[in-house]
């Protein structure tokens, strides 16, 4: 080959001084260390044994000596006739290691620390030198089927094929006049490029047939004929093969049966290898819900049990919609007070605040509806009214029949507290479907999106500020450095830069994380959902109107087996949250491994 054709290397051999995990590098002014083989300018302990009347050049960084050999580099660096392992004997980085026949040991420090010793070495000469080898891990091929591999080798192997054929057209540089060594030239390299194409077509086993040895010959002198017809079998063999598979022969038993075959046993195994690690993660996340406790009271107020539901619905309304019915602070919880609250006269209840929140939402109902009505709570006809919008609404006829509403407000007094809450949550709910309410939730929903894209500018700018003021601290450190002469800094030295990195990160770190969560805050206005459904009937929640810690509620809805299935609300302790916690996460898990397997299964 040319000189000219040379390509320059792409390695930097200066990259100059940078900071990367809390070490300064510096390929010009750093010690190198004979295990780990960097530059740093960490301190590091150089060996003081005389070889051939010169002291030796091998160092050794703080962090190797003492993770790999358990010495301390400041307490060695004061010894005068400190040897270094190499010249003890006992180094066991790779290359001396394979200068000695072993395989190279790979990273061994978290493994002698769980095994309580305190360095590889001791590792070694407890467990053996040999029991340890570093082995490239070899891709998996679970998500692969046995065609698509062969497929790819074959594919790789062709372009090799395609490559040593230019290389033999095209491949030699021109011959000068006036080179001495022409024809030896020419002669090595046609032997180099030959041996090349032998050693590829030895390597097809899948996609192409292995080349006989009169296929390529180097015999004679004649030998770009011979690469010539060698080229000619090679071009037939790669047209033939047509994704990456060869054409039967006849005499060939059947390549594309064991194909086939090879691509069934191939999916059954992956099919098999899934299911069995999705069942292996199932059984380690056994976490479960803690029992609670029936819910019977909320904002102070002694509830029944069956109207748990029922009042966590109206509250829940008030909370995301107060604004937008002008309702002032504590008024709902009022309303429920006077639902279930004790000593109420009924003539106190018939003037109370129920009524007129009522006679507001109709209100606001029939102005949506262009029905033109003068409510009051001093006559019956906010009561009427409401019967003809649940005769239009056509529910709760089971609850209500027609004829409640035809006997004027005396059938308001006989219903129970139970009832009136029932008739005033379907009030709620209608008037959702308002010209005004429907504004304020579109409303609602540009704010929530508004601070939701502001809250990622944030925290795209914290990130920012945070990388920015590593990359600052980080250059703080080598001009402290420069200005000591390159010399190195010492273990105190090193742990206190150090940790004024990692304080000052963490506050970055903390603005970035604070500005992150404020972007999935959900607007109020917006339905709310459970965090959680089961298909036992249980949904975890966790409603605004709701702030008892650890403000997670549990919904029984019971199962379709119960002939009378009845709803129960349950609540938590403050020390049971983060069992709850877990308990979601390791749903979200399943869920995940569940959609995981079917998806294997389908594909």
């Amino acid at each position: 080959m040319a000189l000219d054709d040379v390509k320059p290397s792409k390695r930097t051999t200066n990259p100059g001084v940078r900071v990367v995990g809390g070490r300064i590098y510096d390929s010009s002014n750093g010690k190198c260390c004979h295990q780990c083989r960097q530059k740093t300018m960490d301190i590091v302990a150089s060996c003081k044994a005389m070889k051939k009347e010169k002291q030796c050049t091998i160092n050794y960084c703080h962090k190797c000596l003492l993770n790999r050999y358990g010495e301390k580099a400041e307490e060695v660096g004061d010894l005068d006739d400190w040897r270094c392992p190499k010249c003890k004997g006992i180094c066991n980085c790779s290359f001396c290691r394979k200068k000695r026949g072993q395989s190279p040991t790979g990273i061994l420090t978290h493994k002698a620390k769980a095994s309580g010793l305190s360095s590889v070495s001791e590792l070694l000469q407890v467990e053996g030198d040999d029991k340890f080898s570093y082995q490239k891990k070899k891709p998996k091929l679970e998500n692969v089927s046995n065609g698509d591999v062969v497929a790819r080798d074959s594919n790789k192997t062709a372009g090799k094929i395609k490559k040593a054929l230019n290389k033999i057209k095209n491949g030699f540089p021109k011959a000068k006049l006036e080179d001495a060594f022409v024809e030896d030239v020419v002669a090595e390299e046609n032997n180099k490029a030959t041996g090349k194409i032998k050693k590829v077509l030895n390597k097809t086993k899948t996609g192409f047939p292995k080349a006989k040895p009169e296929d390529v010959s180097i015999e004679g002198t004649d030998v770009a004929k011979e690469n010539n017809k060698g080229a000619v079998k090679i071009k037939k063999a790669v047209n033939k093969t047509k994704n990456g598979f060869p054409k039967a022969k006849p005499e060939d038993a059947s390549v594309e049966d064991v194909a086939k075959e090879n691509n069934k046993a191939a999916g059954k195994i992956k099919k098999a290898k899934a299911t069995n690690k999705v069942r292996e993660e199932e059984i380690q996340i056994g976490a479960k819900l803690p029992n609670g406790i029936s819910l019977t009271n909320v904002s102070g107020i002694d509830i029944p049990t069956e109207e748990t539901g029922n009042v966590l619905q109206f509250l829940e309304f008030c909370s995301a919609f107060g604004k937008a019915l002008d309702l002032k602070q504590g008024h709902a919880k009022s309303i429920v007070g006077e639902f279930f609250g004790s000593g109420r006269s009924s003539r106190r209840q018939q003037y109370c605040s129920v009524i007129p929140m009522m006679i507001q939402l109709m209100e606001l109902i029939s102005h949506d509806r262009d029905m033109s009505l003068s409510l009051s709570a001093t006559d019956s006809t906010w009561f009427s009214s409401i019967g003809e919008c649940l005769l239009q609404s056509g529910v709760l006829s089971d609850v209500f029949p027609p004829k409640t509403f035809k006997s004027g407000v005396s059938e308001y007094k006989k219903m129970d507290a139970s009832t009136r809450l029932k008739l005033l949550n379907f009030l709620c709910d209608e008037s959702l479907t308002t010209l005004k309410m429907r504004n304020f939730i579109e409303n609602k929903s540009k704010e929530s999106e508004t601070k939701e894209k502001e809250a990622k500018e944030k925290a795209a700018a914290a990130k920012e500020k945070e990388k920015q003021l590593r990359q600052k601290i980080q250059g703080d450190l080598i001009k402290a450095h420069m200005e000591i002469n390159g010399a190195p800094l010492s273990i105190e030295e090193h742990h206190k830069v150090l940790s004024q990195i990692k304080a000052e990160a963490k506050e970055a770190h903390g603005e970035m994380l604070k500005a992150t969560s404020r972007k999935r805050q959900r607007c109020d206005a917006v339905r709310t959902d459970p965090i959680l459904l089961n298909d036992d009937g249980l949904a975890l929640w966790k409603l605004k109107c709701f702030e008892e810690e650890p403000k997670f509620l549990l919904q029984d809805l019971g199962t379709f087996v119960d002939l009378s299935p009845h709803e129960k609300w349950l609540a938590f302790k403050p020390e049971q949250k983060q069992e709850i916690e877990k308990y979601i996460s390791a749903n979200r898990m399943k869920m995940m491994l569940a959609q995981k397997n079917a998806n294997v299964e389908i594909n």
